[in-house]
């Protein structure tokens, strides 16, 4: 029985929560020095804090640090809470079926789809462990009592964790406990920058590509592609015999008739394949509202021709839709697949789809069209067998120096969000096909690829978790680090400004505007879920 994979989670997580149950009733997580929080099984001890004490002795390093961790702690936090904003203004561009799901909100291996599990637990314990050392260190370092070290389980190991005395850390000067609360997260992106360093600047830099040709990133839905066997990762060699060197190649090929069957040669997972697909140029995506959505095309449909002209290719369609206008009428020709035949047929011509502005459209995206003279615009995206490409050398760039050629801020903004959105567009973890398009050269290449891989992704996902944990904790709501760093804050702000209160009332105001923001950042999470398909 092949059962869902959520139902899977679901029984796991009940039965080890029955279990843990069970032991504790019987009383054997007593006897074995283990406590319980729910489902989560904590072992404490005493043993560590010899070692924390003796690494807390350097306490004028310690200082510099706590200090440095604070300016990255505040600069992270004004820069994830810009980026919650700024993702709050585009839900309402966003469809409802590429909106958010929750499990993808959470960066747990196991139920976040995009993490792979063992990767993943790896990053996590690292980010947990590296967090918590930082915590317990700086605690002793500021002369608190630390209660107990110890490990934290939920199916697997999930880290270690440093308990404070919680009443201490309260009644602590304020300088002491933004120490403690700010070295966590700091630590976590300090660790994940160290990380990307290594997996980009020292392992992927002695990767290179094996030879030339376009790469498959993307494959529409229901397009040429979709219905024959290129996917992702495809190396394409030739077409209809000639031979593809670049994108742009593609984009321009002198191909058959819409619609007529074209022999694709190419390379997947080191093997040279061959296979028979429809040619044409096939959309790959259509925005609701825009003219070619009401007209009924579709994504996966093939342009077959506009006002009269075929469309061989997507230089073809580029050039028809350049000599059209707004306002314009103009008459469509689309071919659809029919899964009795399995083949594309045509379903005649569609009248009266009337084009819009495509300046305006950039310009509702928050794009300048510049002094271009507008055009039709028909509200589609296309490509030539329904699939999105690029170069290796591109897809190694991306991978290992998004940064290069940035010369502004929006720039280095651009990626940094190409960077950690590798996972998103297949490419963390560098693994076949991906990996079979590149070769290992210099003193790496003694090592086995299969081990430089894996080693070369243990980094990346390091740097990523830790990176997620940073980013998360920074974020100004209780009680994440950066809920108390947040308040304490704030309450040497009020404290400034109505310096004639009473101890109650500064209390109160610091609570009211803690918990405003909590609500702010909860809100601006849960937006990004359910926004998209409130439109």
């Amino acid at each position: 029985m092949d059962l869902n994979p959520y139902l899977i989670a679901l029984i796991v997580i009940l039965a080890w929560t029955g279990l843990v149950y069970g032991l504790k009733r019987k009383g054997i997580l007593e006897k074995a020095g283990l406590t319980n929080w729910g489902p989560f099984i904590m072992w404490r001890t005493e043993r560590g804090k010899v070692f924390i004490d003796r690494v807390a002795s350097a306490k004028r390093f310690w200082g510099t640090y706590a200090a440095i961790a604070k300016i990255i702690c505040l600069l992270t936090m004004i820069f994830i809470m810009g980026l919650l904003i700024w993702e709050a203004t585009l839900v309402t561009s966003i469809p409802a079926e590429s909106a958010p799901s929750p499990e993808m909100i959470l960066g747990i291996p196991g139920i976040n789809p995009l993490i792979p599990v063992w990767y993943g637990i790896l990053g996590l314990v690292v980010a947990i462990v590296v967090h918590e050392i930082a915590h317990g260190i700086l605690t002793r370092v500021g002369d608190l009592k630390l209660k107990s070290l110890g490990l934290l389980f939920f199916i697997f190991p999930m880290g270690a964790f440093a308990e404070p005395d919680d009443d201490e850390l309260n009644k602590t000067e304020k300088k002491k406990r933004m120490n403690v609360f700010a070295v966590g997260p700091a630590t976590n992106i300090i660790l994940a920058i160290f990380c990307a360093f290594l997996f980009s600047s020292v392992l992927l830099s002695t990767a290179s590509p094996i030879r030339d040709g376009p790469v498959v990133v993307t494959v529409a839905d229901g397009s040429p592609a979709y219905h024959g066997d290129l996917e992702f990762g495809s190396q394409i060699i030739e077409i209809g015999g000639i031979r593809v060197l670049t994108p742009s190649d593609l984009e321009n090929i002198d191909a058959p008739e819409p619609g007529t069957l074209v022999t694709v040669d190419y390379y997947l997972s080191g093997d040279e394949r061959s296979e028979q697909l429809y040619s044409g140029v096939a959309i790959t995506s259509v925005s609701k509202g825009l003219p070619a959505y009401d007209a009924g095309i579709r994504t996966g449909m093939i342009l077959a021709s506009i006002n009269d002209t075929t469309i061989y290719n997507s230089e073809d369609f580029t050039e028809v839709m350049g000599l059209t206008h707004p306002e314009q009428t103009v008459n469509v020709t689309v071919l659809s697949w029919d899964d009795d035949s399995q083949s594309y047929l045509h379903v005649g011509t569609i009248t009266q789809v009337t084009l819009t502005s495509r300046n305006q459209y950039m310009m509702e995206l928050g794009s300048d069209p510049g002094d271009e003279p507008d055009k039709g615009f028909l509200g589609i995206n296309s490509a030539y067998l329904g699939v999105g490409t690029n170069t290796p050398e591109a897809l190694l760039t991306a991978i290992r120096n998004p940064f290069e050629g940035a010369d502004s801020a929006s720039d280095l903004f651009r990626g940094f969000i190409i960077y950690i959105a590798l996972p998103f567009r297949g490419l963390a973890p560098v693994q076949s096909p991906i990996s079979d398009l590149f070769q290992v050269t210099g003193m790496m290449s003694a090592i086995p690829v299969d081990i430089f891989w894996i080693v070369a992704n243990s980094f990346y996902w390091i740097f990523w978790i830790n990176l997620m944990v940073g980013l998360t904790n920074v974020l100004p709501a209780v009680p994440l680090d950066g809920g108390y760093l947040f308040r304490d804050g704030i309450d040497t702000i009020v404290r400034k400004i109505r310096r004639n209160s009473s101890q109650e009332d500064i209390e109160r105001y610091v609570g009211s505007i803690t918990l405003a923001l909590a609500m702010v950042v909860l809100f601006l999470i849960i937006w990004q879920l359910i926004g998209p398909r409130l439109f």
